[in-house]
């Protein structure tokens, strides 16, 4: 036993998204499911969530304010975590930055569905098979 009582790590999902009210309602029908959510607009600010907190899957918009999210699709599968686009782009044009479709979903989504589809793809700390 630990001397210290530190709480049980809570699961994480970074939303990119760069519409405030997709992000809202994106980031409501997550945290329903019971994990955390971290929410930001830009490439830049998720490489930077990526380099300094510990993410358990992603949801991401293909195009954001500052570009496309395959850097941010690069690292996530660097580090073995799960990720699925939801975007307004054409599937074709995701797929040929080399995301297969089948991790991708149309606008307008349900983030809850896109949730689920996520979870079987890593242990998940705060969504055990009990809440099933």
């Amino acid at each position: 036993m630990q001397s210290k009582k530190e709480p049980l790590e809570a699961d994480t999902v970074l939303i990119v998204e760069d519409d405030a009210l997709i992000s809202m309602d994106a980031a409501e029908s997550v945290a329903r499911a019971g994990v955390n959510v971290m929410t930001v607009e830009t490439v830049a600010d998720a490489l930077d969530v990526l380099d300094h907190e510990r993410i358990s899957a992603a949801i991401l918009d293909f195009h954001v304010r500052d570009g496309a999210v395959t850097p941010v699709v690069e690292r996530l599968r660097r580090s073995g975590v799960p990720f699925r686009i939801v975007s307004g782009s054409p599937l074709s044009e995701i797929a040929a930055k080399g995301i297969p479709v089948d991790l991708c979903a149309q606008k307008p989504a349900d983030y809850l569905k896109v949730l689920i589809s996520l979870i079987g793809e890593r242990p998940w700390v705060s969504l055990r098979a009990s809440h099933s």
